[in-house]
């Protein structure tokens, strides 16, 4: 009984979080399922077909799974609130039992893919990236030595205080988020080229389908700037630090991360080859200015959220808000609508 209780704490310490990790990532596929698969998309053995003919489209897919995957064995290879269970008396067998079952489960869309594209020949496929993300999620990284900041001004210093909370806390959900914008311009892609759209048109329509998927990308480091900006709500106050200043900040740090995850998808969309040269250039400028409206809109969202106790959920629920209304303002009016998203998006930051 001692067992099976200690297993059972076990469970919930190590397999608990490496799910909500997977939540994440299984939103995100989702997502992409069902914009790449439904109605008159492609099946799975299109995709597994490409992947395997196509050498470059194989290694962006398996590296992509990599990103997202990686994090979530991290937390049930390495898992760091295990240490002391792991120094009571236990069985050796049934944890890694256990745990070699949730790493394998957890990957239900990646087992889903290649089960339902190449069926048995699927599982080496499976087996080979299972191993590969065994063998990241085991590394050990050192972390870097601090140094002493060059902040020159009050914005700069909140702007500054908000990327180093993402990177020292959000290191997984850096990697997750960098496979799910990488996702979401594969996605775009290959809409763009199955859909034989060029021009502007196919930077709209690319940009559309990207906003959506990289909600969940972004959606943990928004988290980690939400409560960025609340801990430094009393230095601010206590500097006298004031409101426009702490807007700039957050916009800092939000475009960064909105900017960089829009140059990802990007990169990902050109390595599928849905546009040519002069559409990947209106594509990119697209989703570059979209990108920067959206972290305004977001940054917004904070300013109004950030004090209430359900500001996580409100924050996630405003970003999906937000990237609806790009989605709108782009379909409805096209390059003009994102002057109009502009503007709402400097109201919605300017009302403090």
């Amino acid at each position: 009984m001692t067992e099976v209780r200690w297993l059972g704490v076990w469970t919930r310490a190590v397999v608990g979080p490496a799910t909500r990790r997977a939540t994440a990532v299984w939103v995100g596929c989702g997502l992409v399922a069902a914009i790449t698969f439904g109605g008159n998309g492609i099946r799975p053995h299109d995709l597994t077909h490409l992947a395997l003919t196509d050498p470059p489209l194989g290694a962006a897919l398996v590296g992509i799974w990599l990103l997202l995957f990686v994090p979530v064995a991290r937390a049930i290879l390495r898992p760091p609130g295990a240490s002391y269970l792991r120094s009571l008396p236990h069985a050796t067998l049934p944890p890694i039992l256990v745990g070699g079952a949730a790493l394998i489960g957890l990957q239900l869309p990646w087992l889903a893919l290649w089960l339902l594209g190449d069926g048995t020949r699927g599982l080496l496929a499976i087996a080979t990236t299972t191993g590969l993300v065994s063998a990241l999620a085991l590394l050990g990284y050192r972390p870097r030595r601090p140094r002493w900041p060059g902040w020159r001004t009050a914005d700069g210093a909140l702007g500054g205080i908000h990327l180093r909370a993402i990177a020292r806390r959000a290191g997984d959900t850096i990697a997750r988020g960098a496979g799910l914008a990488a996702l979401a311009g594969l996605t775009g892609g290959l809409f763009v080229r199955n859909n034989q759209l060029d021009g502007a048109h196919a930077g709209l329509i690319g940009t559309s389908v990207m906003l959506l998927i990289l909600v969940p990308a972004r959606a943990g480091m928004l988290l980690v700037v939400l409560e960025s900006h609340r801990r430094a709500g009393w230095i601010s106050d206590a500097l006298g630090v004031s409101s426009a200043s702490r807007a700039v900040a957050l916009v800092r740090a939000l475009a960064l991360v909105h900017l960089a995850a829009a140059a990802i998808a990007i990169g990902a969309a050109a390595l599928v080859g849905g546009a040519d040269g002069a559409s990947l250039v209106a594509w990119t400028g697209i989703a570059l200015a979209v990108a920067l409206v959206s972290a305004i809109a977001e940054a917004g969202t904070i300013l109004r959220v950030h004090h209430r106790d359900s500001a996580p959920t409100a924050l996630v629920v405003g970003s999906c808000l937000v990237a609806a209304l790009g989605m709108l303002a782009l379909g409805l009016f096209g390059v003009v609508g994102i002057a109009g998203f502009a503007a709402l998006a400097l109201v919605m930051v300017m009302r403090d």
